[in-house]
């Protein structure tokens, strides 16, 4: 008789469904960014092309191409100035106040605004300290120099909360207190925005 380790398999299937997780939060993105550009190509294309045949006689491959590229564009330069930005926020605050899209939009515009917060940030490395009590590990990013406290080198670090990496502990540790990783900062961000589940496969 074939004797199945239970522990094996609750670690087998556990194994699937964070990677299945993993896969669909990757998925996401990629694909909504697909959906969005292929509905605004289509609805370019379908404006443009009747202007061009009068003008021109006949059809064009790619104007709705390069409509979606310019409109892109001027998209860009709308969010770089300061009118662009006044328009923005009044849009961002009117999609807020709208039933059921407020959710969606909000929780995405959230994550979004806090990953490129995140970038922005110089952090030195990552790293991982016992936190916040004993046998329990957390991810925290170097933030600084080492600095003299009572007569010893402390280092600044950064332990952001799950899923708001914008808030969480600034702490001084001594070099014996933190274990080095082979983790990049993107890989961190990435395992605090998705509350472990885009986790790399070795972080020590």
């Amino acid at each position: 008789m074939e004797n199945t380790n239970p522990k094996r398999k609750g670690g087998v299937l556990r194994h699937l469904r964070n990677v299945f997780l993993a896969g669909i939060l990757t998925a996401i993105p990629l694909v909504a960014t697909y959906f969005v550009l292929k509905f605004l190509f289509v609805s370019l294309d379908g404006i443009f092309q009747p202007i061009v045949k009068i003008i021109v006689g006949r059809t064009l491959p790619g104007v709705g191409l390069v409509a979606l590229i310019i409109l892109v564009y001027l998209l860009g330069l709308l969010a770089t100035n300061v009118l662009g930005k006044s328009l923005l926020r009044w849009f961002d605050a009117g999609m807020s106040r709208t039933p059921v899209v407020k959710y969606i939009y909000t929780g995405t515009r959230q994550v979004m605004d806090s990953f490129r917060r995140l970038q922005g940030v110089p952090f030195k490395k990552v790293v991982i300290v016992e936190f916040p009590k004993v046998n329990m590990y957390s991810v925290a990013f170097v933030t600084g120099k080492p600095v003299d406290f009572k007569g010893e080198k402390k280092i600044p670090l950064f332990i952001p909360h799950t899923p708001n990496p914008m808030t969480g502990f600034l702490v001084l540790l001594s070099q014996e207190q933190i274990i080095d990783t082979e983790m990049t900062i993107e890989d961190a961000m990435k395992m605090v925005l998705s509350g472990g589940l885009l986790s790399p496969d070795n972080i020590g």
